[in-house]
């Protein structure tokens, strides 16, 4: 079958190439997928830098939906033909975390697409239990975002919006534009976001979400605006830019006793953030981290099913698995583009 697959740690986008393996085997307890629509995520563009831990060779893709091709002798929740979303940690299943069911924890988990063949391929194989029914009004490129629905719902529950709560979203990236749409859908009183893409800001208000541009060559441009709207500030604030400078800017933004939620992995000069401590001291603020999903798949695909999120709005492009470095290009190159989808079966 045909695949996406990294072969060599340390030659980066070199050790990248599009070729033929094995089509997986299921075994009695697993389900082989066929995979109809796979998205980019920023994710795999560190395991092709290196960037992020993986193995080699792997089959790149943790964003993937398809349809049940096969079912093992000893499945029974699932018959072929059914389309499915699928949850892509799987933990050791015996350590400390894996017995709490806190498997994002697992020191020997094993992602789909990092550690274990993903969705840019033509199939997959997975246990059954990582499944999740796909319904039927929901199409394969909206359930291909479940996972980073999921891992917004994390950070969601970790902020823990109150009633009444004003919320800016920094960023109107893919997971942004989520947070984004999550929090319209809360407790909260206000939702504003503040990027530097207008062409996204476009995208965002067209959501009916309150939007402010950011200025990436003058903090103090944007921080007035806000600020001449929200004169106290904000309660709850979701850090979705990966740009570390905005951590030293954010506690201006904040009300006294105000939360903010780093979401994914900071890109610096330095290897560590400089945290602005004191400023967190004299306000009492509470920072937050957010690492990935915790298999909230059933929530995801609801809040998808249900219009609370718009997937369809994310969706800048679509390619075969023959043409991914084109969209991969888009991906890198183009400010304005959010999710690119990859058909590894099209046709």
């Amino acid at each position: 079958m045909k695949a996406l697959v990294k072969t060599e740690v340390g030659k980066g986008m070199d050790g990248l190439g599009i070729m033929d393996i094995p089509k997986p085997v299921p075994k009695k307890n697993e389900l082989l997928i066929k995979i109809m629509a796979t998205g980019i995520c920023g994710t795999d563009l560190h395991i092709m830098e290196d960037g992020y831990p993986h193995s080699v060779p792997v089959a790149l893709g943790h964003e993937f939906t398809g349809v049940v091709e096969e079912a093992g002798e000893e499945t029974s929740g699932f018959e072929v033909g059914d389309q499915v979303i699928v949850n892509n940690i799987i933990g050791c299943g015996h350590c400390h975390y894996c017995k709490k069911g806190d498997f994002i924890h697992c020191p020997d988990k094993r992602n789909l697409g990092n550690k274990a063949d993903g969705g840019f391929a033509e199939y997959v194989k997975v246990a059954e239990g990582k499944a999740v029914r796909l319904p039927d009004h929901v199409s394969f490129n909206e359930g291909c975002l479940s996972e980073p629905v999921a891992c917004c719902m994390h950070s969601m529950d970790q902020m823990n919006i109150r009633y009444g709560d004003d919320v800016l979203v920094m960023g109107a990236g893919p997971m942004g534009m989520i947070l984004a749409m999550l929090a319209s859908h809360s407790n909260a009183n206000h939702v504003v976001v503040c990027a530097s893409s207008a062409a996204k800001l476009e995208k965002v208000k067209a959501l009916g979400i309150e939007t402010v541009l950011m200025d990436r060559g003058d903090y103090s441009k944007h921080e007035k605006e806000l600020l001449s709207r929200y004169p106290l500030g904000f309660d709850c604030l979701f850090d979705a830019t990966g740009a570390e400078e905005l951590v030293y800017s954010t506690p201006r933004l904040m009300k006294m006793g105000g939360r903010i939620l780093g979401y994914g992995y900071y890109r610096g000069e330095r290897p560590t953030l400089r945290f602005p401590f004191s400023e967190f001291w004299d306000r009492e603020l509470t920072y937050y981290s957010s690492l990935s999903q915790v298999g909230d798949f059933g929530r995801a695909v609801g809040a998808i099913a249900a219009g609370k999120v718009n997937a369809k709005a994310l969706i800048s492009g679509e390619y075969d698995l023959d043409h991914y470095f084109d969209g991969l290009d888009r991906v890198m190159h183009e400010k304005d583009v959010i999710k690119i989808i990859i058909h590894p079966n099209a046709g």
